[in-house]
């Protein structure tokens, strides 16, 4: 059995009760780089972790490769997460990987999770829809198979625009919505890691965003909201005000981490992860942090306890997720 779950689009308690509860369960768990591994400390001791995540302009696993992985593992393994960031129906190729399992008679079931879209926004403060300004919301990717380019014909005056994955795609996003009539002053707000203590984000408009974007150096994963709704931000902007927004901490420890602590951080704001060190390591982590702290870099490390810095210090430099 293969459970797709939406992992939510970053803030590791923006997944469902049902999605907890299968990952306390399940017994391997393939999940993708946009999942905050945070969620694989609620797994139990002996589930196989199998990551399968695509870097941007990089050599990564493809989509036929993780079709036969699933495949592969659930021959083997009774119960099987597929860890999706967001929401699984939403640009997640979902449905390329329900036709692997249809064929090979594996059974499946779909677990939604809170999409990108609506979860940055909602961590600004912003409606996606709001009475007398927007009507409608699309949802729009600015990565399309086989190269192909999305012209974003579907633009329109009264609505919320959310561009997934669209920096690459903002030229012609931004080109698009002012042949369609869209006026150069309409707000955007792009958000790069959103709803993580590391989330930043930019407020411009179709007439200066590329600059704005250019200038702050923001890159995917960001989510592009534009439409007059984006105003809202700047009145309920709730996130930002936590008091350890914009914290990052990497603990270095000799125990398990106690993921309630660390939620409690999350909570208020920081950014945080959990390295567990020494000889009776859980190192199913050890790839974990080795791909995760390749493209995360945490200003504070703090140590948990003396053994810790111990190790840490006669290994500096060795480490696989040192960088």
């Amino acid at each position: 059995m293969i459970h797709f779950v939406g992992a939510g689009p970053g803030d590791p308690e923006l997944i469902t009760a049902k999605g907890v509860r299968l990952l306390q369960h399940a017994d391997a768990v393939i999940y993708d780089r946009l999942v905050n591994p945070l969620l694989l400390f609620h797994c139990k001791e002996d589930c196989l972790f199998i990551y399968v995540g695509k870097t941007p302009d990089q050599p990564s696993i493809n989509q036929a490769e993780i079709n036969a992985k699933l495949i592969e593992t659930a021959g083997s393994h009774e119960s099987v997460v597929r860890l999706k960031g967001g929401d699984p129906a939403i640009f997640g190729r979902l449905t390329e990987e329900l036709e692997a399992c249809q064929e090979a008679g594996i059974r499946f079931e779909i677990i939604p999770g809170i999409t990108a879209a609506s979860g940055t926004a909602s961590y600004s403060g912003i409606s996606l829809t709001q009475r007398g300004v927007a009507t409608a919301v699309t949802f729009t990717t600015g990565r399309l198979i086989a190269n192909e380019k999305n012209t974003f014909q579907q633009l329109l005056n009264g609505q919320t625009v959310c561009l997934y994955m669209g920096v690459e795609a903002l030229d012609r996003f931004v080109a698009a919505a002012l042949a369609q009539g869209l006026k150069a002053d309409t707000p955007m707000l792009i958000t790069q890691w959103g709803t993580y203590g590391r989330q930043s984000k930019t407020q411009g408009t179709l007439a200066d965003i590329r600059q704005k974007i250019s200038a702050a150096k923001i890159e995917n994963p960001a989510m592009i909201i534009l439409g007059e709704v984006v105003h809202a931000g700047e009145r309920f902007d709730w996130f930002s005000d936590l008091p350890q927004k914009g914290a990052s901490k990497l603990y270095v420890s000799s125990r398990k981490p106690d993921l309630d602590a660390l939620l409690e951080e999350t909570q208020k704001g920081a950014d945080v992860w959990w390295v567990q060190v020494g000889e009776s390591r859980d190192r199913r982590f050890d790839q974990v942090n080795s791909h995760y702290l390749a493209e995360q870099h945490f200003e504070t490390i703090i140590f948990d306890d003396a053994t810790a810095k111990k190790i840490y210090e006669a290994e500096m430099g060795k480490t696989p997720w040192e960088h």
